[in-house]
């Protein structure tokens, strides 16, 4: 959706996949649940179950190069369907409005709210684990030698610094930020509940401002960055 497609088309799938029951499928994913996660193709390493199970239970002490590696593909496989959901719900904020058809800003939003506003946990959750991982990221290639390197030779290490950053977790930190401010702003119930999450993790509305005044930072002039420019006024 970072094409150069007309919004209005983007606008159309958003509003097509709420009408054709997308939610369902999604937000179950979003919720993280093992369960709900399709299974990888069997001819993949991700889908050599036998394998990674043997590297979960580390037989005799060892684990063989191969269970090692589907234990590491199926890891991956589920981290990459955790970003893609995460991806794929930011893009429906951004495209889905008050005019949007069937209904489908607010029955996204009404997906937040479900059995006790489980998936306001779950962003919380999602928000402090990619601040972490990119901070990591961070400070681990400032730490590099790559970055010894690039000094010595006059590149600007900050601006690698972020690259590293947002390939690290930042992207999907600010998209994070992003979904959680619309859910903030669209229902009171949510705000509540995220803020009371967020201090029973010892963080707060900052963690949520400081992703969103990130990302708006890094993008270029135009709806994304006004719309986030709108968020943080608002929440």
């Amino acid at each position: 959706m970072s094409g150069s497609t007309s919004a209005d088309v983007y606008k159309t799938a958003c509003e097509y996949f709420v009408e054709k029951g997308g939610l369902k499928s999604i937000f179950p994913l979003f919720s993280g649940k093992k369960s709900n996660f399709p299974i990888p193709a069997k001819c993949s390493d991700a889908g050599k179950t036998d394998l990674s199970k043997k590297a979960a239970q580390k037989q005799n002490g060892k684990v063989s190069k191969r269970a090692k590696r589907a234990l590491a593909a199926k890891k991956e496989w589920v981290n990459k369907i955790e970003q893609y959901v995460i991806q794929i719900i930011y893009w429906m904020t951004v495209y889905l409005d008050d005019n949007s058809q069937h209904d489908a800003k607010a029955r996204m939003v009404a997906k937040f709210l479900e059995n006790e506003c489980e998936r306001c946990d779950r962003i919380v959750e999602l928000l402090l684990k990619y601040d972490t991982k990119m901070r990591l990221a961070e400070a681990k290639y400032y730490r590099s030698e790559e970055a010894e390197i690039g000094e010595q030779e006059g590149i600007d290490i900050d601006l690698a610094a972020l690259d590293a950053k947002l390939k690290g977790g930042g992207d999907i930190f600010h998209q994070l930020g992003a979904i959680s401010s619309l859910v903030c702003i669209e229902s009171k119930k949510c705000h509540e509940h995220i803020l009371e999450q967020l201090r029973v993790k010892n963080s707060g509305i900052s963690l949520i401002k400081t992703a969103v005044g990130e990302f708006a930072s890094i993008l270029d002039e135009g709806k994304r960055r006004e719309q986030l420019a709108e968020y943080l006024a608002s929440i």
